[in-house]
């Protein structure tokens, strides 16, 4: 059996997961679950990466161990995961022990080989996206990748010889176009190793929490040299040399279009330095945005996918699992993978009415519907419409290759192609005028039964819970497209219609919220009048230890100061807080939250996929007057 090895990017546990950090999880379930069903023998690795500057920060200023912190935080993306059916093999963490074996013997054998060597850092580096920065990358004299702020360094480091690749690396680059996918970011890494390389930072001393430099142990191991490695480690190197040697070199990276230097340039450099062979291709996926903006938790523009399923079953009357596979399918359809795509719920709808509902949802339940009516709901002993399943096969084949080539939308293009077809079938065949034919009566329903086995099968990478329940009902859990598999005489469960159609009234997700507001009793000028709001300015913040929702904020009201606990840790950092100018209601009862006095309730607006902070157009003074 032929090995694929498939991996993400591991990911940085200073966010939360949201849709645009889970769609590369599902992008790589999706290739991984149709490698398996091509009859590859997977091996598909994930996880969480977990040493670095601004994980030990924020750690100590929850007040707890950042081991803590990490394995809280780990447990969050793993279980996020485990609902969204990300089938890993491993996910790996790089705390885990023999993780951190193989970077200390990484690192020690660049170094004995030469190929690091101890220097001196001065510039510019992110500290939330752990990167060091040159003068000309630097956007508005901050973060290019983040937008936030960088901060200015001179320190001792270890420096990888990168420079002394550039020249294997550019001759690779030319001997292998298909190394980083798509084109246009093979182009992109190609025009950087031509520019010329310099040597890059693989050490900090600044902080304390990774894997100490084995021969020094004042320094701490660059956390992407670090992360780079978690590729090794998880198929076994060092531990299990047979595994190792069964699915190393990697089949895919699957990464953001972001990392692509490092995995493009760095890290196939340190494989040419140890003498591993280098992964057989990397692909960088866009990123997307929300209604048009881009994802951010600073602004608060993401949205929680756990949350948004749970809030789409209960409008659109399906089971979580059954939403969670809508949200699979939208990711996988919508854009052309490696693009940049825009999350929208008017876009969302439209394919979950026009492509489930309509389409897929429509032509299953009046298969079935006709199967018991003319059949007791029995699969009947029919033949296959040689003309059906030549066109069938024709398109499975288009969808193959278009799924080979990492294609998904486009897959999935030929795969409604397909149900489309068979929806057609229906009103050509005409069943309901076959009652006194019941040969051809039984051919017509069997070849629908089979073209929709098929159907469910090809689309199992992209819905597995969906599809579980649907090739369950038809009497078989195996995931084979081959034709005339079914068990002529199995009685088919009648399932409840399995995306039902959403009212155009109802495709507003905060409907029911809204029309609650709008509910409130009305409250006269007098009221709103005892409300003191005051302009506040932010001048400290810190998150509440043991709390994962509050923050305690210290603000100027220009004649005082004030201390104010607010629930916005999900949406916000402390450090981004500082210096911003709110609204607060000054003349509220004070009251105490995990033993802290709040003395006054800041203004934010919020739905159940956004939240933001009131702040102001201009620069107003603190303890301006709002009225």
């Amino acid at each position: 059996m032929e090995k694929f090895y498939i991996t993400t990017a591991i990911y940085y546990l200073n966010d939360k997961p949201h849709i645009g950090s889970v769609s590369e999880a599902i992008a790589a379930d999706v290739i991984a679950r149709y490698k398996r069903l091509r009859g590859f023998d997977v091996f598909f690795s994930t996880g969480t990466d977990e040493h670095a500057q601004k994980i030990e920060e924020r750690a100590r200023k929850e007040g707890i161990d950042p081991q803590e912190f990490v394995d809280r935080a780990s447990s969050v993306w793993r279980g996020i995961f485990d609902d969204f059916g990300i089938s890993y093999s491993r996910f790996i963490r790089t705390s885990d022990k023999d993780h951190i074996e193989v970077v200390k013997h990484f690192f020690q054998k660049l170094y004995e080989k030469g190929d690091i060597y101890l220097g001196t850092y001065e510039g510019w580096y992110c500290v939330r996206d752990a990167t060091f920065l040159k003068d000309s990358e630097l956007v508005d004299g901050k973060c290019p990748i983040c937008g936030g702020p960088v901060q200015k360094i001179k320190e001792d480091n270890y420096f990888f010889k990168l420079s002394k690749y550039q020249q294997k690396l550019s001759k690779y680059y030319e001997e292998h176009k298909n190394f980083m996918q798509p084109p246009h970011r093979y182009n992109e890494v190609k025009n950087v190793i031509e520019s010329g390389l310099q040597d890059v930072s693989v050490s900090r001393k600044s902080f304390k929490f990774g894997v100490p430099v084995p021969f020094d142990e004042k320094h701490t191991i660059y956390v992407w040299f670090d992360a780079l490695l978690n590729y090794l480690t998880a198929v076994g190197f060092l531990h299990d040399e047979a595994m190792f040697n069964k699915y190393w070199p990697a089949d895919l990276h699957l990464i953001g279009k972001d990392i692509t230097r490092f995995h493009g340039i760095v890290w196939p450099a340190m494989l040419m330095s140890y003498g591993l062979p280098l992964p057989k291709a990397i692909f960088a996926h866009g990123f997307w945005n929300l209604e048009g903006q881009k994802m951010s938790k600073s602004t608060g523009n993401v949205v929680n996918p756990s949350e948004f399923a749970k809030n789409f079953s209960k409008l659109a009357k399906i089971s979580e699992k059954a939403s969670i596979d809508v949200l699979r399918y939208y990711l996988t359809r919508e854009v052309t993978f490696g693009q940049d795509g825009n999350f929208k719920m008017e876009t969302y709808l439209s394919r979950y009415n026009s492509d489930l509902a309509n389409d897929f949802g429509n032509l299953l339940n009046r298969t079935v519907s006709m199967l018991y009516k003319y059949f007791n709901g029995e699969i009947p002993n029919g033949e296959i419409d040689p003309e059906a399943k030549g066109f069938i096969e024709n398109e499975k084949n288009k969808y193959f290759d278009e799924m080979d080539n990492y294609a998904l939308s486009y897959g999935l293009e030929y795969l409604w192609n397909i149900v489309g077809y068979l929806n057609n079938y229906i009103q050509v065949k005409k069943p309901w005028t076959l009652k006194t034919d019941r040969k051809n009566l039984a051919n017509v329903i069997y070849t629908l039964l089979e073209g929709i086995k098929v159907v469910t099968v090809l689309l199992s990478p992209i819905m597995p819970f969906v599809a579980d329940t649907i090739l369950k009902s038809l009497g078989t859990a195996e995931l084979n497209s081959n034709w005339g598999t079914l068990g002529k005489g199995h009685k088919v469960d009648k399932l409840p219609p399995i995306f039902p159609r959403i009212e155009k009234e109802k495709i507003n997700l905060t409907t029911k919220k809204e029309e609650k507001e709008e509910e409130k009793e009305m409250i006269e000028y007098d009221d709103f009048a005892r409300l003191d709001l005051r302009v506040a300015k932010i001048i400290a913040a810190e998150r509440v230890p043991k709390s994962r929702k509050l923050i305690k904020l210290t603000i100027s009201l220009g004649d005082e100061e004030r201390t104010i606990v607010g629930g916005i840790a999900l949406h916000y950092n402390p450090d981004e807080l500082v210096g911003k100018k709110i609204i607060v209601i000054k003349n509220l009862k004070p009251r105490k939250l995990m033993g802290i006095t709040s003395q006054g309730m800041l203004l934010a607006a919020t739905n159940e996929n956004e939240f933001s902070l009131l702040t102001l157009d201009r620069d107003v003074k603190e303890g301006s007057k709002i009225s």
